[in-house]
């Protein structure tokens, strides 16, 4: 069942040692992945074939409220981590409360780490850490036109107008 690839920490930092054990690329991304849309689809099925595993680190409900106002998320973590986990090309997903997943990256210490192309090097937390041992940065462009924000302003839109 896809519920089985969401995963604790303890139970993530065990599985990356026995993928590595293996020399499989561990390839790290995150995000809240609210109102799932093909973006998303995307953008995560190109990420994981830059390596051999992709894990995919989710904000919480707590968390992603703090990143993007207290009317998100619009879907529980629950919910979007069981939606992230039903996708054959995602291998373990995992929630993070923290505002930033660097606990995470410095733990797992992907061999790839991979955002969207509306982030730089510079930009993405992580990165120095993940170079510094060996790994490398990546970004994906993303599909324009598709966006958690503009979906909801969309939804939004068509509700005022119906009124």
């Amino acid at each position: 069942m896809s519920e089985n690839k969401i995963m604790d920490y303890d139970q993530t930092i065990k599985l990356v040692k026995e993928w590595r054990k293996k020399g499989e690329r561990i390839v790290f991304t995150n995000g809240c992945f609210d109102i799932f849309h093909f973006g998303h689809i995307d953008y995560l099925e190109k990420a994981r074939q830059l390596g051999d595993k992709l894990i995919v680190a989710l904000n919480t409900d707590k968390s992603t409220s703090q990143i993007k106002g207290s009317q998100r998320p619009v879907i529980n973590e629950y919910a979007r981590a069981r939606h992230m986990a039903a996708l054959q090309f995602v291998d373990l997903v995992i929630l993070f409360d923290e505002l930033t997943p660097i606990i995470l990256i410095e733990a797992i210490q992907p061999n790839i780490l991979v955002k969207g192309r509306d982030y730089t090097n510079e930009t993405i937390i992580g990165a120095d850490f993940v170079i510094q041992h060996g790994g490398t940065v990546q970004t994906i462009p993303l599909i324009k036109g598709y966006s958690t924000t503009a979906l909801i302003k969309s939804i939004q839109n068509d509700v005022d107008n119906n009124i």
